[in-house]
């Protein structure tokens, strides 16, 4: 399997429980409440959406449950006009809707008897809570087919129509919005890096002192040949805004304007290439991916502001040097031998990365982004070479150049001709909707509601001084984030498809609070890179696990969890901020 599929079911995962840590984000990290029971509003969101999908009768004589709704089949007799694909959606969307609207009534409810506690006590009575909420699923079968698996009809919006490809209407419809959709968020993220960086670089291209800077000027034409000229005929760039300049200003960032305007022509030109071309499809989404990439390197390009080449080469050995310890486990079969060499191979770079860290003064002026390069280095590593390393070692250059290719172009699946697969389909769906939630949730922290949020997270008689009520921010606060975390239920159930009551545990709650933490505390965005890196590190160690005999690999997915506390442990001691911290107190490659 292409190493793009892997990543992007990742994502997929990753997705929902990102939009799970942002619920816990808004009540920690936000307001400084505490809630160990966050799993339930899970739970609640998960079912919720499995009920109103369910037709009445469903999953056979063994599956029982309160109601099947049947919203995708309602929706289609009410809409008896448009496609049967397109109702299903539908019906999909209002259940995700209601589940996410249910969580946040639930959440609202549960906060009024328990928010009276603080701290400790709080998180250990909401715990409480969401156990009962999976010991009333577990025990009362009339409900949601107790201790055994919910399944039945829980289809997924569209699915009859995958593997799409641009030789149908339909398909070439689809490809139109999945380009247009990913198009357009890039651009918005290209031009996000135009603004003033951590070395106070201008969107013009001229820093502070009014020195040019050719990396920025570059940045600006690109996004500039990106939009189709829309940024300029927005006047989003310095001057007077041009004679749309109004819409430059949807929401409450400048970029959002340009970026729908490219995200419309850019599908438009994807679904004409895709129907009119017989390899439309193909070259359209060649061109999206490349961009992609193109954007990702930008932003590691600010990331690393201050980087030179001695830098890169520094961290491309680091990340090369941790992929080389682990070549006794591919290379060697016998356990007696890779496990030791294993072993001292790591020690090794371990303790060579540690003293670079003290003694080498362009590793410790940037411990945290010499870590961070390493890393990504280690992932390319294993993203393209050696997914390549068993056709270059039999010199077979086609395979490589086609697993190349393959990785390079990510929007398409390659089993046969050039197609959209499903995965491909969750995953703009699920990024849609965690964008539009991030979108709202950045709104809501910057304005007056979440000053006051973090006025309640740091000192209440302040705001209690000030003639507001702590305790109702409070209840919002505890909606809103089991809300987000009832929509993450919902998502979850389109993507497994069958629910048991053990996904809810207590330990789903500890996850997401892991990824706050790595992420950074109060911020958003962070929540994304919290959660990409955990499922990241649970899917290299899955990875791992296949080279070693089946009788260990238990044992060895066991351990990951000794290492991950390890790994988290270190992170709380070097950044106990997270990675990418509060806004306003660390920026993406200030000072560390």
């Amino acid at each position: 399997m292409v190493v793009a599929d892997t990543v992007v079911g990742l994502a997929v995962v990753a997705i929902f429980y990102a939009l799970l840590a942002l619920g816990m984000n808004i009540k920690y990290g936000h307001t400084g409440l505490l809630d160990f029971g966050h799993v339930g509003f899970y739970l609640v969101g998960a079912y919720t959406a499995a009920l109103l999908v369910l037709p009445p009768e469903s999953g056979g004589p063994d599956t029982v449950y309160l109601f099947g709704l049947d919203l995708p089949g309602r929706v289609g007799g009410l809409l008896g006009f448009l496609p049967p694909s397109v109702t299903g959606l539908v019906g999909w969307l209002l259940a995700i809707l209601a589940a996410t609207v249910l969580a946040g009534i639930v959440g609202a409810f549960v906060a009024l008897p328990t928010l009276r506690l603080r701290e400790d006590y709080l998180a250990i009575t909401v715990l409480g809570v969401s156990v009962i909420f999976q010991r009333v699923v577990q025990a009362e079968s009339w409900l949601a087919n107790g201790p055994d698996a919910l399944r039945g009809e829980i289809n997924r919006p569209m699915a009859e129509l995958f593997p799409l490809d641009g030789s149908t209407l339909g398909g070439a419809v689809a490809f139109m919005f999945i380009s247009g959709a990913v198009w357009a968020v890039c651009a918005w993220a290209l031009g996000r890096t135009l603004e003033t960086g951590p070395d106070d670089v201008a969107a013009d291209g001229a820093r502070a002192d009014g020195s040019g800077d050719g990396r920025s000027t570059f940045v600006s034409r690109l996004h500039a040949l990106v939009t189709f000229g829309a940024d300029r005929t927005l006047g989003e760039r310095g001057g007077s805004a041009g004679p749309l300049g109004t819409l430059a200003g949807i929401g409450r960032d400048r970029h959002v304007g340009s970026a729908l305007i490219a995200g419309t022509v850019a599908g438009v030109v994807g679904g004409v290439l895709a129907i009119t071309l017989p390899m439309g499809m193909l070259v359209w989404g060649t061109v999206v991916s490349v961009f992609t990439w193109l954007v990702a390197l930008v932003w590691l390009a600010r990331f690393g502001a201050g980087f030179d080449a001695t830098d890169y080469l520094a961290t491309l050995a680091l990340g090369a040097a941790y992929m080389a310890a682990l070549a006794p486990m591919y290379f060697l079969s016998e356990l007696a031998l890779w496990l030791p060499l294993t072993a001292l191979a790591f020690a090794a770079v371990i303790g060579a990365t540690l003293y670079l860290s003290r003694n080498w003064p362009r590793f410790a002026e940037k411990p945290f982004r010499y870590g961070t390069f390493a890393g990504l280095w280690f992932g390319f590593i294993w993203y393209l070479p050696i997914q390549m390393l068993d056709a270059v070692l039999g010199l077979n250059l086609g395979t490589a150049a086609n697993v190349v290719f393959d990785s390079t172009v990510w929007m398409l699946s390659f089993d046969g001709d050039p197609t959209i697969g499903y995965s491909r389909f969750m995953l703009f769906f699920f990024g849609a909707l965690l964008f539009v939630a991030l979108y709202f949730m950045e709104l809501t922290v910057n304005s007056p509601f979440g000053r006051v949020l973090r006025a309640v997270r740091n000192d209440e008689e302040v705001v209690n001084s000030l003639g507001k009520d702590p305790f109702m921010f409070k209840i919002q606060s505890m909606a809103l984030g089991s809300a987000l975390g009832g929509l993450a239920g919902a998502l979850a159930t389109m993507y497994y498809q069958v629910l048991v009551f053990t996904m809810f545990s207590p330990q789903v709650t500890f996850i997401a609070l892991l990824m706050m933490f790595l992420g950074g505390l109060a911020n958003n965005r962070a929540m994304i890179v919290g959660a990409f890196l955990f499922w990241a590190f649970q899917t290299a160690t899955v990875e791992l696990a296949g080279f070693v005999a089946p009788g260990l690999r238990e044992n060895i997915q066991a351990f990951r969890f000794v290492v991950m506390g390890i790994l988290f442990l270190a992170l709380l001691y070097y950044r106990p901020q997270g990675i990418m911290g509060e806004p306003g107190r660390t920026e993406m490659g200030g000072s560390e």
